[in-house]
């Protein structure tokens, strides 16, 4: 028997490998499965971050996870039963909906395989059909949830026996504490970036890093935007990166509040950047718009990890990373004129205060959510569960 046969096998199931939190979870845990001597197989319909696993010799499978068809989902049920059983896999993770249905019937046409789900976000329940689908991700041994809001969300929607309740572990994200360190982005990353994006020299530098979609709230954040352009003498800039979905009109909704109030010389998309951290260090703050309550806020950590003041949405796992006007910003969901504020007073703070809330944010990442106590979490739940 080799070596490899002797490893404990996992395969992470995930609908693309495009820029994420999700997907970056998914590099992160696995690159750490591999180090402690784990066989790792991630199975999706591909995207950029493949590029990374394979870097770190973590096998890649192309299936097409991202579809929501019907007969692709049928289908995927016995591609990934053959994937577990040519490769002996013990532990399938899961962290959507559609391949967690493909997956769940698959493991049920074998023996002894465990399913581990993260949630990583609240669902929405419109009808019974919407909840019968949403409730594949509790079909597993254990479920992850990213955040109590999640927790909470989960017991609130969904029956649990006080037996199944202990099905559920909170694991929150976590970030790279050596990448996402100021003192460890040099001076050439900062200047080809802001060459790159032609940025002006002097001015304060306001940054979205999300992917362009209805519920992160760019609308809210170019509102704010206009209203701190006829409020403010100063200049600013604000920086979006990201890329929207293939063929979404949204993009073009934005770029009409945009050309409607005259902010082409206040706003600027990006696309989608390879170097976060120097995109962070270049930036004064950093904006977590979201309309809808998201389940943790990945840029919220990585801010704080890199001396950079946030403001967000006061709702979903946001309540959790900040508190109001201590470690960061909290404005009214939705509210511009509130974000406008927020913006306004922190563009004015005094160094002083802005450094204590920059060390107290700092301090609590550095605690409660680092990589690696994300990803050891996740192994001791692996090893908990495996025969």
């Amino acid at each position: 028997m080799t070596i490899i046969e002797n490893k404990k096998k996992i395969l992470q199931v995930i609908p693309a490998m495009e820029m994420g939190g999700a997907e970056a979870g998914t590099v992160e845990i696995s690159s750490y499965m591999k180090k402690k001597g784990w066989d790792v197989i991630v199975a999706s319909s591909g995207g950029s971050l493949v590029k990374k696993l394979n870097l770190r010799n973590i096998s890649h499978i192309k299936l097409s996870l991202n579809s929501k068809n019907p007969l692709i989902i049928f289908f995927n049920i016995f591609r990934i039963a053959w994937i577990i059983k040519k490769y002996k896999i013990k532990i399938v993770h899961v962290r959507s909906r559609a391949p967690a249905w493909s997956t769940y019937f698959a493991c049920s046409m074998l023996r002894g395989i465990k399913i581990v789900s993260t949630v990583h976000g609240a669902y929405s329940n419109q009808n019974i059909f919407k909840k019968i689908y949403n409730s594949i991700m509790l079909k597993s041994v254990k479920i992850i949830a990213i955040s109590n809001y999640i927790k909470n969300y989960l017991l609130k929607n969904y029956k649990f026996t006080k037996k199944k309740r202990e099905k559920i572990v909170i694991i929150p994200r976590g970030v790279d504490l050596e990448r996402f360190n100021p003192k460890n982005i040099n001076s050439k990353r900062l200047f080809f970036l802001s060459k790159l994006w032609d940025l002006p020299d002097g001015i304060p530098v306001i940054l979205f890093p999300s992917r362009i979609a209805p519920f992160k709230g760019h609308k809210t954040l170019l509102k704010a935007i206009s209203l701190l352009k006829k409020e403010l003498e100063i200049k600013f800039i604000c920086l979006i990166t990201g890329l929207p979905k293939k063929n979404s009109n949204y993009i073009s909704e934005i770029n009409s509040i945009i050309e409607d109030n005259g902010l082409s010389e206040y706003v600027k998309f990006t696309g989608s950047c390879a170097d976060m951290p120097a995109a962070y260090k270049i930036s004064d703050i950093v904006v977590s718009p979201a309309n809808k309550p998201e389940g943790f806020g990945r840029i919220i950590i990585e801010s704080q990890s890199m001396n950079i003041p946030v403001i967000a949405s006061a709702h979903g796992g946001s309540l959790e990373l900040i508190k109001n006007n201590y470690n960061g910003f909290l404005f009214k969901p939705n509210n511009e004129h509130d974000l406008a504020d927020k913006l306004k007073y922190l563009l004015f703070l005094s160094k002083n205060e802005r450094d204590i809330i920059i060390k107290r944010a700092n301090i609590l990442v550095r605690k409660k959510y680092n990589i690696d106590k994300m990803c050891d979490l996740n192994f001791k739940l692996y090893n908990s569960i495996i025969n």
